[in-house]
């Protein structure tokens, strides 16, 4: 099975979209609005480009939240998300609030000049407490209480003081199992868990989760396979780029975004380098 390194993107809009009762909670956000309706991240500003956002909600407030996650965090990631902000108030007609989901300790936060003031909400992975975490999770399951199966899927990205990232994917996936869920919600799970995992868990460890995948149904691995197409769709575009195709004829001719292939241009030129 073809399951890609690159997933953190796909499985964060998955996970905020399949829990979205809990994703606030589950990022500490608990003076937001509960979410309502998804709404859509696809614009068009006919003089620049079509414009691609991670993940909006409207709220219960009349407002909307717009997530964005990154493995590390750049100025021009916040000039990006800014410029998505503005985009989509315009759009939907409500005030935005932007979050930003962030693997890596990030540096800078927020921008500041006489332009622009923004400053989004920054939930930094490093400083989210994988021990107490999993203690209360066990704790709670233990005791037939409900959970944030958001809190199981991102368990390994977390810090710890005791455990390695491929042990806390163990005590996770241990605690999935034991989840009184339905059979596809815990499918959903241990997939969106498995995937997100892949970078950081030890390969014998995903071995043995992947074996069990096969055991508990389709789920996981159509998930996963979805996810590997993506990861050819990338790979045939990277080599058309080389070649010399304009943009638009390979948004055309691989049926990608024109936001993707403008990020696998500029990755394309900062390899040159």
């Amino acid at each position: 099975m073809n399951v890609p390194h690159r997933n953190y993107d796909p499985v964060f809009k998955e996970a905020l979209v399949l829990f979205k009762d809990k994703t606030l909670d589950f990022l500490g956000l608990t003076n937001i609005a509960p979410i309502g309706e998804s709404l859509s991240t696809e614009t068009v500003d006919v003089e620049i480009s079509w414009e691609f956002k991670d993940l909006a909600f409207a709220t219960q407030d009349g407002k909307g939240i717009h997530f964005e996650e990154e493995v590390a965090l750049s100025r021009d990631d916040l000039l990006r998300f800014c410029g998505y902000n503005i985009s989509l108030e315009r759009v939907h007609g409500r005030k935005f609030i932007t979050v930003v989901f962030v693997k890596n300790h990030a540096t800078i936060t927020e921008l500041k000049s006489e332009q622009i003031q923004f400053k989004p909400i920054i939930v930094q992975c490093t400083q989210i407490d994988a021990d107490a975490m999993l203690s209360r999770l066990k704790k709670d399951i233990a005791d037939g209480k409900p959970v944030n199966e958001l809190e199981l899927v991102y368990l390994p990205l977390f810090n710890s003081t005791k455990y390695s990232p491929t042990q806390l994917f163990k005590e996770s996936t241990d605690l999935i199992r034991a989840l009184q869920v339905d059979d596809i919600r815990k499918r959903k799970i241990y997939a969106l868990s498995i995937l997100l995992a892949i970078k950081v868990v030890d390969q014998s460890q995903l071995e043995e989760a992947l074996k069990e995948a096969s055991i508990m149904g389709n789920v996981i691995l159509e998930t996963a396979e979805k996810i590997g197409a993506d990861r050819q769709k990338e790979i045939f575009a990277r080599k058309l780029l080389k070649k010399g195709f304009d943009s638009l004829e390979v948004v055309d001719l691989v049926d990608i975004s024109v936001e993707q292939v403008r990020e696998l241009r500029e990755a394309i030129r900062d390899e040159a380098v």
